[in-house]
């Protein structure tokens, strides 16, 4: 389960971030060493710049305040591929494999009926009926 930044970290970064985007480098989408300084007025993420997945504790070692697109550049790019990552070695660890191959059946066996000669036969049983009254 993820682990949230607690409020008082979240003030801390957008205080130490100046307002201004905090994404830096390749990371991010950038030109490695270069600084993003969007302006974070039009939205504010909170990352963790070592995963919660991989073992990042939410303190304020581990956050930056980026904008939205560089947060979901690095979730796109890293985040999510390396956290299904994780999780397809720990079911490999213990023993949790994919099925192999399909699953067969029987098919599906196509037979006609012809239905007209089931609904005569019920008209003539009820008009037999109705005559016999």
């Amino acid at each position: 389960m993820r682990k949230e930044f607690p409020k008082s970290v979240k003030r801390e970064a957008l205080k130490r971030s100046g307002g201004l985007c905090e994404a830096v480098g390749e990371l991010y989408g950038l030109e490695p060493g270069v600084r993003c300084n969007a302006n974070l007025a039009y939205g504010v993420h909170f990352d963790h710049v070592n995963g919660d997945s991989n073992g990042g504790k939410p303190t304020l070692d581990n956050c930056a305040a980026t904008c939205p697109r560089c947060n979901q550049y690095k979730n796109n790019k890293y985040d999510t591929p390396r956290a299904a990552k994780g999780l397809r070695q720990q079911d490999k660890a213990l023993g949790i494999v994919r099925a192999k191959g399909k699953i067969k059946s029987r098919g599906f066996q196509r037979e006609w009926v012809d239905n007209t000669k089931y609904i005569n036969v019920e008209i003539d049983e009820t008009a037999e009926r109705d005559s016999d009254t």
